[in-house]
């Protein structure tokens, strides 16, 4: 009896000690699963990335290498995803130009479901007539936000360098019209405004065939060229009225770091161009 007693005890410490221990590895385990399980989410959501968004976000989600669906570069006319703006600091600067009091994952995952009204960027949950289901949408928002666990977008080292531009497009240094025409094309600023002698082409935003016309009544007192400037620097100081889709989106769709893209030849020779198209006139 005293034998079958002891067996017991022991058996019951034993148990108790495995429970122990299971106890302790439990949250080990389930983290391990966790990041398993979001790891094949972010490579399932590269994958839809790469089929479905190059096109307008570029490869990697900068903006810069647009492909189309026959593997053509093409420029890009989606907002750069893998940016500083976008992705660092919560809310990031995105988040705050647009009011946005969600979190950056809610902002990514309704931005894909529903699409942006007004702009090329189209629809793509089911639920709106898109094409990809719910989880789906979670593995490309999961792969978008991964981008920002790199060190050298938002790590806490990261120089953020900025050109330090002048007040006054006089102080540029003199612009050249071919080079401001090749770089229209080159930084992909005809994605969204159209190629220059077709007036239809213009996707997101206003055509620029008659914009040294239009830039010159869009804000009292400021001429033409002020007003070019101060727009690729910060395309949110004046909101045309009209784009191809209706009235033009608040806050703007451009891109937002053409000041830290450009040179100051750069800008000088891109307003030049645009000084040149005046309608015929």
């Amino acid at each position: 009896m005293q034998t079958k007693v002891v067996i017991g005890t022991l058996s019951f410490m034993l148990v108790m000690i495995i429970l122990g221990l299971a106890a302790l590895l439990e949250p080990a385990s389930l983290e391990r699963i966790t990041e398993a399980r979001a790891g094949r989410q972010i490579e399932a959501g590269a994958v839809l990335f790469n089929e479905n968004c190059v096109e307008c976000h570029g490869v990697d989600g900068k903006a810069q290498q647009c492909i189309d669906y026959s593997g053509e570069e093409k420029g890009c006319s989606g907002l750069p995803l893998n940016h500083y703006a976008f992705l660092c600091n919560d809310p990031s600067e995105r988040m705050a130009q647009l009011g946005w009091t969600g979190s950056k994952s809610d902002l990514i995952f309704q931005t894909i479901s529903a699409g942006r009204p007004g702009t090329l960027m189209p629809t793509w949950s089911n639920q709106f007539g898109g094409p990809m289901e719910e989880y789906q949408l979670e593995q490309v928002t999961a792969y978008i936000l991964n981008w920002s666990e790199d060190p050298a977008l938002c790590g806490d080292d990261v120089e953020i360098i900025t050109v330090d531009w002048p007040d006054s497009v006089e102080d540029l240094p003199e612009g050249d019209e071919t080079s401001g025409e090749a770089l229209y094309q080159s930084a992909g600023c005809f994605a969204c405004h159209g190629q220059i002698d077709d007036p239809n082409s213009a996707a997101v935003g206003p055509h620029q065939a008659n914009v040294a016309n239009d830039a010159a009544t869009r804000v009292p007192g400021m001429s033409a060229e002020q007003y070019i400037y101060e727009s690729i620097l910060d395309p949110n100081a004046f909101i045309a009225p009209d784009c191809p889709n209706g009235p033009c989106n608040d806050p703007s769709q451009m891109r937002l770091d053409y000041g830290g893209v450009l040179d100051e030849q750069g800008m000088a020779d891109l307003v030049a161009f645009f000084m040149t198209l005046d309608g015929g006139q």
